[in-house]
């Protein structure tokens, strides 16, 4: 059958009110993010151009700047936290595929963010202080804050790309790719949108000092600029999935921005900022851009999500025919009482082991390590008890401490009545020469111990070798292990030596656990 591609996790809501959730929530966390990384931003630079000047002054105002830092972070953290609940459920498939793609890097995002909030807490602490350190805080707080964005834009990206999946996930995606530059100029756009908000954000709060008013008019001039020249390019990236909705939003973002420059130009603006203008036009520019975004998002995820539907349904529809068979077993073994041998057999060794106890069980075909054939098994009773209650390490062979010492019991007379598993194992009756005991010695040794014991390497081995002592084969089964070997353990084969000495070792093995004095 084929394999599931998505979740298809119950929606709490209708898919239309969590995509107006997620536009939203989103939108808020964006303008938070925006506002934050612009001030980080604008702070430094300003911090540049005071410091070493030695304006205090200025830099007293360029510290109260970044105060407002901590709040900004803040809100946008907490802010973020909505976007990412939703769109995991209403688009599983593209967004744990990319951030897993995308995993070290995407788990680095709090650790960046730590120590960057950490870095500009201490720039702004230390800004009237020596220049170095908070030069140095400044450096690495704002570089690290700047690497959480390109994290999110190149896992964003590569969501909306699945048919860059396989190839990214190979290492194989060439910086020729139309990806690459898709991402690089996503991510300055970001950076151009966080220097027009920034600056426009401290503008409204610096009213009454015109020498600041026109330095953050001209950064806010300056990044709406460098929005435009990067958005040029940005949208031939994504030239081959423009629909009505895109275009709709970007020519509507493009004119406001052009209204933005043009009330901003340095030959006409006054001294005092228009304020009304500014206050309309970039909500404009935000919504809009945010509407482009969204789109583009929809145009892929909504696709695959379609696609992983319309799967379902058909998968769907070829399992109907099982299903009355399926809840008919299910209702028949929830009304089962396990409090018997047979029964605790059927239900919990049965699926593996199979009902002749032979290893070849529906379940136990699928095991890389095989389920062993119990009709050959000859072991103490308290040694497979305590198999049974503490299972086998590094195997498929489970503990059963939900089952009780009575029924534990009653399991174990059922094995012993349909496998005598409990009764004395067939010694083959030949002479053991002395090169198959050192054989033993020197090979066989080296995980089961001299006389069958375990050694202490053995067992740091997952899954350990039996104790031989308690535990052995019938001799038919341990020469087809010793000559084939027990695939997925380290027990290799050894149908290199000569057969008289396998046939020997199957002897040695029989007598472990009865006539150590004699062979050892």
């Amino acid at each position: 059958m084929k394999q599931w591609t998505d979740l298809f996790l119950t929606l709490p809501l209708s898919e239309g009110w969590l995509r107006f959730l997620l536009f939203v929530s989103f939108g808020l966390h964006l303008l938070f993010v925006l506002l934050m990384l612009g001030t980080a931003m604008l702070g430094f630079v300003f911090f540049l151009q005071r410091k070493f000047p030695g304006d205090r002054e200025g830099l007293a105002w360029n510290q109260r700047l970044i105060k407002s830092h901590l709040g900004l972070k803040s809100l946008a953290v907490v802010l973020g936290v909505a976007p990412l609940l939703i769109i995991q459920v209403i688009s599983s498939m593209g967004f744990f595929t990319a951030t897993g793609l995308f995993a070290y890097t995407w788990l680095s995002i709090i650790p960046l963010l730590i120590f960057a909030f950490l870095s500009i807490e201490l720039f702004e602490r230390k800004m009237l202080a020596t220049p170095w350190i908070p030069f140095l805080c400044g450096v690495l707080g704002v570089g690290a804050l700047l690497t959480v964005p390109a994290v999110f834009t190149g896992a964003l990206s590569l969501m909306e790309r699945p048919e860059l999946w396989a190839e990214f996930g190979a290492k194989k995606l060439s910086l020729s790719s139309i990806y690459m530059p898709h991402w690089l100029f996503r991510y300055l756009h970001v950076l151009g949108a966080a220097l027009v908000f920034g600056a426009a954000f401290h503008l409204f709060f610096s009213k009454g000092d015109k020498l600041k008013n026109a330095k953050l008019q001209r950064w806010l001039l300056g990044g709406t600029l460098f929005q435009v020249a990067v958005g040029v390019p940005l949208l031939f990236t994504i030239a081959d999935v423009f629909n009505w909705p895109v275009l709709t939003a970007v020519t509507l973002g493009v004119i406001a921005a052009v209204f933005l420059i043009w009330t901003l130009r340095p030959s006409c603006a006054p001294a005092e900022p228009r304020g009304w203008g500014i206050l309309i036009l970039l909500p404009v520019i935000f919504v809009s851009m945010l509407t482009a975004r969204q789109s583009l998002q929809d145009i892929t995820l909504t696709r695959l999500h379609n696609e992983a539907v319309t799967s379902l349904k058909q998968e769907s529809a070829n399992l109907d025919k099982y299903r009355e068979q399926a809840l008919k077993t299910f209702k028949t073994k929830l009304a089962t009482v396990y409090d018997n041998g047979a029964t605790i057999y059927s239900g919990s060794c049965q699926p593996c082991h199979g009902a002749g106890g032979m290893g070849n069980g529906t379940a136990g075909r699928k095991l890389l390590i095989k389920a062993e054939d119990l009709t050959a098994i000859r072991a103490e009773k308290t040694y497979i008890r305590s198999i049974l209650l503490t299972g086998i390490d590094g195997s498929g062979m489970p503990y059963f401490t939900v089952f009780d010492g009575e029924k534990i019991d009653s399991l174990l007379a059922e094995m012993d009545k349909r496998f005598a598993m409990f009764k004395q194992v067939t010694i083959p009756d030949r002479t053991v020469s002395d090169e198959s005991r050192q054989v033993w010695k020197e090979t066989c040794a080296t995980c089961h111990g001299q006389k069958g014991e375990v050694s202490d390497f053995g067992q740091t081995l997952r899954p350990a070798p039996p104790n031989l002592q308690r535990y052995s084969l019938e001799p038919d089964r341990a020469f087809k292990v010793i000559s084939e070997g027990y695939s997925g353990t380290v027990m290799q084969p050894y149908r290199a030596l000569p057969e008289n000495t396998r046939l020997d070792l199957v002897t040695l093995m029989g007598v472990l656990r009865h006539a150590l004095i004699l062979y050892f």
